[in-house]
């Protein structure tokens, strides 16, 4: 199995700038990689005219594509959510979060709690399926950032009281380019939903605004990744699979 992290949102922004923050974790079996890859590249052909074309979710789950079915961005956005994000050899998980403006980034081998919720999340699917050795795969950053989470993670696994619980997950974490990694792109895309299904929680939406036809379909495909996610105990610890925590969240 392989499980693929992206974070939408940046946590150690001003809560002006990145209100809400969406770690996402896309978890795939082996067996399934090869079918998963071919169809993005297929949908990327017909659909947008460039197979090798990474598109981000930004440039997806916005206003201006969702609000347009018969948009190409549109019917893409769909025909991954149908084709992809509900493969059945497919599990998701999520920690979702409302940016307390008071995280800081350490370089002391400390890994940040999103990590270390979504690695929990990892083990309980693996445990699910039943599958051992569990490669996490993590979008790339700057070099320095790589290398001290790469510690960290390390750190977390091998060092802590609830690190050894994570059995089935590799110590080698990988850092991979978005750009050429078909299952960063998808985790990419889910996260973009995440953050703006829970961005918008609450509030008043009238089916005359701009917003009501666009949270409605971001709705739709927040349903069909919660569907593939699970909720189980990983020792004598319940592990939800779609995490958003009530109080304040310090990475």
């Amino acid at each position: 199995m392989l499980a693929f992290i992206d974070v939408s949102g940046d946590p150690f922004s001003l809560p002006q700038n990145s209100p809400w923050i969406a770690t996402h974790t896309l978890c795939i079996k082996k067996r399934s990689i090869y079918d998963i890859t071919a169809t993005m590249h297929r949908l990327k052909r017909d659909l947008l005219d460039n197979e090798y074309l990474e598109i981000k979710s930004t440039d997806l789950v916005n206003k201006s594509t969702l609000n347009h079915p018969e948009l190409a961005k549109a019917r893409y956005l769909q025909s991954v959510v149908d084709l992809c994000l509900n493969h059945c050899d497919c599990r998701h998980a999520s920690v979702v979060f409302k940016n307390s403006g008071k995280n800081r980034k350490s370089g002391n081998g400390h890994l940040p709690k999103h990590y270390v919720d979504s690695l929990w999340r990892v083990e309980a699917i693996a445990r699910d399926w039943g599958v051992k050795d569990v490669l996490v795969i993590i979008d790339n950053n700057t070099r320095k950032t790589d290398k001290n989470l790469a510690f960290s993670f390390n750190n977390y696994i091998y060092r802590s009281n609830g690190g050894d619980l994570l059995a089935n997950i590799l110590p080698v974490p990988l850092f991979a380019d978005s750009e050429t990694t078909t299952g960063l792109q998808l985790a990419d895309i889910a996260a973009g939903i995440m953050r703006n299904y829970y961005s918008r929680i609450g509030q008043t939406i009238d089916e005359h605004d701009d917003d009501y036809y666009f949270y409605q379909k971001v709705k739709g495909y927040y349903e069909i990744i919660k569907a593939r996610s699970i909720d189980r105990r990983v020792a004598s610890f319940p592990v939800t699979g779609i995490f958003c925590p009530p109080n304040i969240y310090i990475v």
